[in-house]
């Protein structure tokens, strides 16, 4: 499969004419990460954008004990550092592949000629935006209002997927380690290891061999 046909999978182009597309990918990179490797630095300055071919990244900050806080996972199909390849400035967090993955660099100048010759490709590119800024919202709101507690039974709930039934009252998700946790929802991990017991002793969370237990939204608050 050429470059410009696995550009062409991905949603944001999947309107783009296939000469558009060959244009493109003749202007694009493709490079191979291993697992826990970094793609960028929070602060790095850099105007390409980011597509993810195959595998999966996390954009992170990382506080001064090394911590990490995930920001937004990155999946197939999606597309990274849309804010820098906008304002030119730093990238406003760390890009780090979760898994052996592939990603394809596109540079600002090339991707502006294809967004100026299909609106879908832009109209993509705002939605992206919004959707990543509405999360980051919720983020800082869950950190100043929240306690640890309230953030892991949130975090908990938006991981039931979608169109699942619950069965006995719960619903089953991921097994997330505590050191996951900690990361995802911004608290220590000694702090989620205690209240994930006070979850589990109130019966809100039920942790099996493969996957945890949430009880239904409703019979929690």
């Amino acid at each position: 499969m050429t470059l410009a046909e696995r550009l062409a999978d991905l949603i944001i182009f999947e309107t783009a004419n296939e000469r558009d597309l060959e244009r493109l990918a003749s202007f694009c990179k493709v490079k191979k990460f291993l697992r826990d490797e970094v793609v960028f630095h929070k602060g790095d300055v850099g105007t390409d954008l980011y597509a993810v071919l195959s595998g999966v990244f996390r954009v992170v900050i990382i506080d001064d004990k090394g911590d990490e806080i995930i920001l937004a996972p990155v999946k197939p199909g999606e597309v990274v550092g849309e804010m820098s390849m906008i304002d030119g400035l730093g990238r406003t967090g760390t890009l780090i592949a979760d898994v052996e993955s592939e990603i394809a660099l596109i540079p600002r100048k090339a991707f502006n000629e294809i967004m100026q010759k299909d609106f879908n490709v832009t109209l993509y590119l705002l939605e992206t935006l919004t959707e990543r800024l509405r999360k980051a919202d919720e983020l800082i709101e869950s950190l100043a209002f929240l306690n640890v507690k309230e953030r892991i039974t949130k975090y908990l709930i938006e991981s039931i997927v979608k169109g699942t039934e619950a069965k006995d009252g719960y619903f089953q998700i991921k097994k997330y380690t505590h050191q996951e946790l900690s990361n995802l929802i911004g608290a220590s991990r000694e702090s989620v290891t205690k209240c994930l017991k006070i979850l589990t002793l109130e019966g809100v969370v039920k942790i099996k061999q493969d996957c945890m237990l949430i009880k239904e939204p409703t019979m929690i608050f």
